[in-house]
């Protein structure tokens, strides 16, 4: 692991606000039932999640950050580590609902992190009684985690390294093997040293960003002025402005709502070419239709949202820390009333972003980020807050964020109880005030929305707008794919029908051609080709599904068995 932050890490730091904390918290629930019996105690929880702080070095360090900014920050061990300060216990009052939840995670994820200790905390919640579809005696673990330490795909390592799988023979293996210890790494505030690291950093950074800046550059310019050039492409350069294009508070709110994964895909199915996260955005781009509709709010124009893209290469990634992340913006479709329109239309947007993003490249805008001299970050951080990072201001550039995590499909175990609910809590801050967290796991999608509440004041009638619109969108697909079904038939004969009026009129041709005595061939050339070649062109078959594709895990070399979910 590298001592030094990226500068991609550290903006996460310059943006940080008192009443705006730039840290994300995973949200897992546990079944004890799994456990014959038998429930956990909260020490031994907490020795399980000590003997496994190795599979990231960065959960025994902190951060120092060098005086005015001037070189990037850097990790040092934590010399006063105490496991019992990072892990703690609470518990719901009676009766322990799902209201009570909320507001607990809500509480715990709105409070900023400790930057002067390693920047993670985890809370043990015990009393999760009455909770519709989570037994009784159940139990949860919030993972709150700085941004700045790691991105959404890294805390799914640290996921990994909590948990074991389940085996066919009954026995529990660990999912990530815990890594080798670092080796030490003091702090070094000497004012000689952090002039030498300031100098060093700013100017390895210059050099660093020649090479993605020369490549990064002239493609922009040309996608701008395509862009530019086309009325739709100057249409979508802003997005409209909505409440949720606002200041933040310092407290939050948050909600989840459960899908099967398997009706998502049958949602996507009706689309060619559409995918799981194309289904979920077009889901989420209905409620979001219908809670602004509520509100005579909703604007003739799509909402715009952001989308996070892992730019992790396979293979070089050895620790679950740091961000390699880029950004995709597209419409939601939430002009769109009809919800399979509007799945098309995601679809269509989400494929075209991926091109101009491909074309442009990912890496090399993630280079540009990580390599940013750390005199300019500082900087970079204040227009970031003043602005939203574009979602506030006279240039509104989006509405939301979507960020999906993909799991595995075998159940996952902590000490033997079964993980059963796996969501996520965004850090919202001024100017993107909504952050929805999809989540799949085990053939489950948890679909998660973190606000704040002078925005998002009713969160549980949003979550309501998100079941809604699942029900909706799934009632539409299922509607377009019987109605391909039924179609398809009629269209077999008409096909038939045709190829067999041109067999005959071919065989009568050829016996015009054919010489006295003689009997025609039974078919010729000609017309084995007219009766191969279809009449008309094709329709479009809504209900057709495209051939799936198999997508490696990169989670690393121990956790090849385990599938994520695609």
């Amino acid at each position: 692991m590298n001592d030094k932050l990226t500068g991609q890490d550290a903006m996460f730091l310059h943006v940080e606000q008192p009443h705006a904390a730039s840290h994300g918290t995973m949200v897992y629930i546990y079944d004890q039932s799994t456990l014959g019996g038998k429930t956990l105690g909260f020490r031994e929880i907490v020795h399980h999640i000590e003997s496994r702080l190795d599979a990231s070095p960065v959960l025994r360090r902190r951060i120092v950050q060098v005086p005015f900014n001037l070189g990037y920050p850097f990790w040092v061990d934590d010399e006063l580590f105490d496991i019992d300060f990072h892990v703690r216990h609470f518990a719901l009052p009676k009766p322990g609902d799902w209201r009570q939840f909320c507001i607990q995670v809500s509480r715990i994820h709105a409070r900023a992190i400790d930057l002067s200790r390693a920047p993670w905390e985890m809370y043990v919640i015990e009393g999760l009684d009455n909770i519709e579809g989570i037994p009784k005696g159940s139990f949860a673990v919030l993972s709150k985690i700085h941004h700045a330490a790691m991105d959404g795909m890294a805390a799914v390592e640290l996921t990994w390294a909590l948990h074991e799988i389940q085996r066919a023979a009954g026995g529990r293996e660990p999912v990530v093997d815990p890594a080798q210890p670092v080796p030490p790494q003091g702090a070094s505030l000497k004012w000689l040293d952090l002039m030498n690291r300031a100098f060093g950093d700013n100017i390895m950074a210059m050099s660093r960003m020649a090479a993605p800046l020369a490549q990064v550059l002239p493609r922009i310019a040309m996608s701008r002025l395509r862009s530019l050039m086309e009325p739709e492409g100057r249409a979508d350069l802003t997005a409209p402005q909505t409440r949720f294009n606002t200041d933040v508070v310092a407290s939050r709110v948050w909600n989840s709502v459960t899908f099967d994964l398997a009706e998502v895909k049958q949602i996507k199915s009706v689309v060619p070419g559409a995918t799981v996260n194309d289904a979920l955005i077009a889901v989420i781009g209905g409620a979001m239709r219908r809670y602004l509709d509520s509100k005579g709010e909703l604007p003739d124009r799509s909402l715009l949202t952001l989308a996070p893209v892992n730019t992790r290469q396979e293979g070089t990634e050895e620790t679950a820390s740091g961000n390699n992340v880029s950004m995709l913006r597209f419409p939601m479709g939430t002009d769109i009333a009809d919800p399979i329109a509007r799945l098309e239309a995601v679809r269509g947007a989400t494929a075209e972003s991926k091109e101009m993003q491909k074309a442009i490249g990912a890496k090399q805008l993630t280079d540009i980020q990580k390599f940013a001299p750390p005199a300019t970050l500082g900087l970079a951080g204040r227009l970031a807050a003043m602005t939203g990072s574009g979602g506030k201001g006279p240039l509104v550039l989006h509405n939301c964020l979507v960020t999906n995590v993909p799991g595995p499909n075998a159940p996952l175990y902590m000490l033997g109880a079964k993980l059963i609910h796996w969501g996520g809590v965004g850090p919202v801050t001024d100017g993107m005030s909504l952050i929805w967290n999809p989540t799949s796991y085990c053939g489950k999608v948890f679909i998660s929305l973190t606000s704040s509440p002078n925005v998002v004041p009713d969160p549980e009638f949003l979550a309501d707008c998100l079941r809604e619109s699942f029900e909706e969108t799934k009632a539409a697909a299922a509607a377009a794919a019987a109605s391909a079904a039924a179609a398809a038939p009629a269209l077999e004969v008409a096909v038939l029908n045709d190829a067999t009026a041109t067999k005959a009129l071919a065989g009568k041709a050829a016996a015009k051609k054919a010489p006295a005595g003689k009997q025609p061939a039974r078919k010729t050339a000609a017309g084995k080709a007219l009766a191969k070649k279809p009449a008309a062109a094709p329709v479009k078959a809504i209900g057709t599904k495209p051939a799936a594709k198999t997508k490696k895990a990169s989670a690393g070399k121990t956790r090849a068995a385990v599938p994520a979910v695609q």
